[in-house]
């Protein structure tokens, strides 16, 4: 899939936000300062010089509308929620060569680290959707895995969210198929 650079790193860390929640075990992955600097350095944002708790409040309240966007059961319901959120944030795309490299933000520099990463993600999901379908975003198929992903593949193949739960799901699937010929 060709999408964008900056349309890469943001539908990404829509998805790795959403999964900062064990889908099977309801781990925090994201409940901390250093947790959440650690994903925002991942990510590419640019973190503030301290991450408070308003902060971690913030990205909790948008993993769980981002969560909501790749569960909907179809693309209006999708947009619906991407279209309040964008409209809350209101987003307003500017150039910025901040880094050396020209680039859209969707929030000012000063803005909350919240709004940052959300005006991202969001605009992000929306870039994809218009693009390339909402059938691009999708949800772990593996067994008690409930992870999201947006399948980035050419044909529109992905099915797990990662390496492991495509492993898993393909050694149980042998080994089905063996105990039923023996």
């Amino acid at each position: 899939m060709d999408f964008t650079h900056y349309t890469d790193h943001s539908v990404q860390a829509a998805a790795d936000l959403v999964n900062t929640r064990g889908s099977t075990t309801g781990n925090e992955y994201m409940g901390t300062p250093e947790q959440v600097a650690k994903f925002l350095a991942e990510h590419d944002f640019r973190a503030p010089h301290r991450v408070t708790k308003a902060d971690i409040a913030q990205l909790h309240d948008l993993r769980d509308r981002l969560r909501d966007v790749f569960l909907s059961e179809d693309e209006k319901k999708a947009a619906r929620i991407l279209n309040q959120l964008l409209e809350e944030l209101d987003v307003m795309p500017y150039l910025t060569d901040h880094d050396g490299d020209w680039h859209i933000h969707y929030a000012p520099e000063d803005a909350s680290l919240g709004r940052r990463v959300a005006a991202a993600t969001a605009m992000g999901l929306a870039t994809v959707i218009s693009t390339y379908g909402f059938d691009r975003l999708g949800v772990c198929a593996a067994d008690n895995c409930k992870d999201v992903f947006v399948d980035m593949s050419r044909n529109k193949s992905r099915r797990f969210c990662n390496d492991i739960c495509c492993t898993r799901m393909n050694v149980a699937a042998y080994r089905a198929r063996a105990k039923q010929k023996a």
